[in-house]
């Protein structure tokens, strides 16, 4: 059986450094006794990854997973390279979790429409996979182009060590996106 934790609330606006001392050590004692992963979150106030940076330097053996990180909020590429540094930062533990959150905390917070969270959600994934593989990001979706069209932009490869198995999952509810989880998802 496999044992995964979570690093409470850090969205919660009276968290103080002994608060934040204290998940350390959980998740540093969660390790010892065999936990399999350990997940940060995000909302609006702290992000899911800089304390799952912390811990990788921190611990050795516990996968280390954002549970989630908001998909809206970050261009796809943004996300990549994000994955791909926590992915070496913890030699391989990283695990990508993605969600679209809600319209109150995109458009409320980040000033991005919620619009097509589906489609929003699988030219991600596309995307990530795309640069996580190390391929040239030359893509033509109904979200994304990228390069943009009529602009001074080029098709890039990523410079990061490509990590083309780089575990994602999905934060989702209702039937098309379980479909879509079940079908580009690790989990």
């Amino acid at each position: 059986m496999k044992v995964a934790i979570g690093l409470g609330a850090p969205y919660a606006s009276d968290i103080n450094d002994i608060q934040l001392e204290n998940q350390i050590t959980y998740v540093v004692e969660a390790e010892k006794l065999g936990v399999d992963s350990a997940w940060s979150a995000e909302a609006w106030g702290y992000d899911a990854i800089t304390p799952l940076a912390y811990l990788a330097a921190k611990t050795s053996r516990i996968r280390l997973g954002t549970g989630i990180m908001q998909i809206g909020s970050r261009t796809p590429a943004m996300i990549a390279m994000t994955a791909l540094t926590m992915a070496a930062l913890s030699h391989g533990r990283f695990l990508l979790g993605l969600g679209v959150s809600g319209p109150q905390v995109m458009e409320g917070w980040h000033g991005v429409r919620f619009a097509r969270p589906l489609q929003r959600t699988r030219e991600v994934i596309e995307i990530v996979r795309m640069i996580a593989r190390g391929e040239r990001l030359n893509y033509n979706g109904e979200m994304y182009q990228l390069p943009l069209p009529g602009g001074e932009g080029k098709a890039l490869i990523s410079d990061a060590q490509p990590q083309p198995n780089l575990p994602i999952y999905l934060a989702t509810l209702g039937p098309k996106n379980l479909e879509l989880t079940g079908e580009l998802a690790n989990g």
